[in-house]
């Protein structure tokens, strides 16, 4: 019983980025627009800023390889987590994912009424991931379930 609550809790836990993962590689140009998007936005909010226009076109520019980076630490931690093997690489993988992800394409505080709220809330959700890859990286080691 154990071992189908633990592989049924890692595929809940990495259902969500394979799902994502495989989405983005699937409509691959979609994705690298929206991210150049998101960039393009940020640059926006901080114009006149530190920001100069040379670092959003580095950034804009390297939006296929920065998506290309994200996608890899998706599916590969997502897959890690839910075959059971090098669980601590695949949370850290997807920690890797998470937290640039989170801050760069869910910023709330730019956002107003509607658009602010759903942002934050897929913001704490990440937060709440992000908690739950930081468990599974410093926590206990989980004992083998006895067969």
């Amino acid at each position: 019983m154990n071992k189908i609550l633990l592989i049924i809790a890692r595929g809940c836990l990495s259902l969500l980025f394979l799902v994502a993962g495989i989405g983005k590689i699937m409509n691959w140009q979609g994705a690298v627009d929206s991210l150049s998007l998101t960039f393009s936005k940020w640059y926006m909010h901080l114009e006149g800023t530190a920001i100069s226009s040379h670092v959003h076109e580095f950034l804009f520019s390297s939006a296929p390889t920065v998506l290309g980076v994200a996608v890899f630490l998706e599916i590969v931690g997502a897959l890690l987590i839910f075959i059971g093997f090098k669980v601590k690489i695949g949370a850290l993988f997807l920690l890797l994912f998470l937290v640039p992800v989170t801050l760069i394409m869910h910023p709330f505080w730019f956002g107003v009424g509607g658009e602010m709220r759903s942002e934050l809330s897929i913001f704490l959700k990440n937060l709440s991931l992000i908690g739950a890859f930081l468990y599974l990286l410093m926590g206990p080691q989980p004992q083998r379930v006895k067969q």
